[in-house]
């Protein structure tokens, strides 16, 4: 039978198939042929069904986009958070916690790096703060990633959200307590998936979701929510690679004097003059250098 992974607890999986969910475990096989993270959330299986009893996945087919991160504790491992998903929607929250724009940056990077399209949500804005948020939509709607200022108290930016989601495929990302299932719940009433508080003390958020889990939405697609992500690693990634995955750097990377420019302190860098002239923004580009001192 084939069909397609929508939740998973530890080893245990539940497929979707003609409409129908299964409680499977995965069969030696399976593991074999993916080694790592051998089953996600979203991936389209080829499993059996044993009745009354649990099925168990036999194969898993390629996948077409994932995002991944080094396994905590090992950054050897793969760790594969969902596959076969088009768009990742990257919430922060002006306040409580506070916005951290070079997190976004770190999962605009982590997105392209797996095929998906980022999208910017800036949550809880009903909260006194400082964030320029007409910059923020500027710096980002500039490399064509789509910004949404949004609020569950008062239900600011639903429908603008809604439009950016039908009939896409999307995963939820951010740090604990940016909203990520009190968004959810605003966009597909009657979920009401458990939401939690914000620590005063810590400023950090508290899980409450535990498990990545696949909603489908009355607009046609479906949303993956996601346990919040304290560290982001950024799987396969080296240093050369990094600069293609600041979009805003194509147009100026041939100008450099140096094929294999790193942008940082090479002569006749042709990405750092267009930071000096305003082209390229500012914050961007000290994200650049802060992600590319990690790899």
């Amino acid at each position: 039978m084939n069909g397609r992974v929508i939740r998973a607890y530890g080893k245990s999986f539940v497929v979707l198939s003609d409409g129908r969910e299964y409680n499977c475990a995965v069969m030696s096989k399976a593991k074999q042929v993916q080694k790592e993270t051998p089953v996600a959330v979203g991936d389209v299986v080829e499993f059996n069904s044993t009745g009354d009893g649990p099925g168990f996945i036999e194969s898993v087919h390629p996948r077409k986009t994932k995002f991944s991160r080094p396994k905590v504790g090992d950054d050897s491992i793969e760790q594969v958070i969902v596959a076969n998903v088009d768009q990742m929607v990257i919430v922060v929250s002006v306040a409580q916690p506070v916005f951290k724009q070079h997190l976004i940056d770190r999962f605009t990077v982590s997105a392209y790096k797996g095929g998906l399209r980022p999208v910017v949500v800036i949550n809880k804005v009903d909260l006194k703060h400082k964030v320029d948020l007409t910059r923020m939509k500027t710096i980002y709607e500039s490399i064509e990633v789509p910004v949404v200022a949004t609020s569950c108290e008062q239900n600011v930016g639903a429908d603008e959200l809604r439009e950016l989601l039908a009939n896409h495929e999307s995963i939820f990302v951010g740090h604990s307590g940016t909203g990520k299932s009190s968004l959810v719940n605003m966009l597909q009433p009657g979920l009401r998936l458990r939401t939690g508080d914000v620590s005063m003390s810590t400023d950090k958020g508290t899980h409450t979701t535990t498990a990545v889990e696949v909603y489908p939405l009355d607009g046609g697609g479906f949303v993956a929510d996601t346990p919040g992500l304290k560290i982001l690693g950024l799987w396969d990634l080296e240093r050369d690679e990094l600069g293609y995955l600041f979009p805003e750097f194509e147009r100026f990377r041939s100008e450099c004097r140096f094929s294999r420019c790193s942008h940082l302190h090479e002569p006749q860098c042709a990405v750092r003059q267009a930071v000096n002239e305003g082209i390229i923004f500012r914050e961007r580009f000290a994200s650049y250098e802060k992600i590319y001192s990690t790899l």
